[in-house]
């Protein structure tokens, strides 16, 4: 707050120096106007409830987690119901695009039957970083590892799931593994 109020104070104080005296007031009327805005908005998220982030945190744990298990169980048409259509995949580094149920199920049939770690049994979830980016998007850095069926390590993954809110349901929109 501290910071905005500086700038608030000292981008007229230059200004005024730049412009002719008709143009100072039409400047300085706009950016206090776009400043007021940006004092309403911060003040509107003060104001919003505090418990929201930690829920919708607890929310997207828990659905990521179910997510994870839909793999494990190769159960593709519940993978597909986390989903949001189109959804990118390897956003970073060669995207992908599954455009419907159909091509999602697909692309998730070779991760999983072709490409996994020989003896894939199960993963586990071993830490996150939520991110709210706004009332209706996050994301969710995780770091899991993989065990095969001797309950050994075999692999640990890290992945950032981007989700957003549709008619009230949080769903996942894009994938990326690091």
């Amino acid at each position: 707050m501290r910071k905005l109020i500086t700038i608030l104070v000292f981008i007229p104080l230059v200004s005024l120096g730049q412009e002719s005296q008709t143009n100072k007031k039409n400047g300085i009327e706009n950016f206090l106007k776009q400043a007021k805005k940006i004092v309403d908005n911060i003040d509107l998220k003060k104001s919003s409830n505090p418990n929201t982030t930690q829920n919708n945190e607890k929310l997207i744990v828990s659905l990521w987690k179910n997510y994870s298990k839909s793999f494990e169980y190769k159960d593709y048409d519940k993978l597909a119901s986390f989903f949001s259509y189109p959804a990118v995949f390897n956003v970073s580094n060669q995207p992908r695009i599954a455009n419907g149920k159909e091509s999602l199920i697909k692309y998730y049939k070779t991760i999983r039957e072709d490409q996994i770690q020989a003896g894939y049994r199960y993963s586990l979830l071993d830490s996150y970083e939520f991110y709210e980016t706004s009332k209706d998007r996050c994301l969710i850095k995780v770091t899991y590892n993989r065990f095969d069926f001797g309950y050994n390590k075999i692999h640990t993954g890290i992945g950032l799931y981007y989700y957003k809110k549709i008619s009230g349901d949080w769903k996942l929109y894009a994938i990326d593994s690091l």
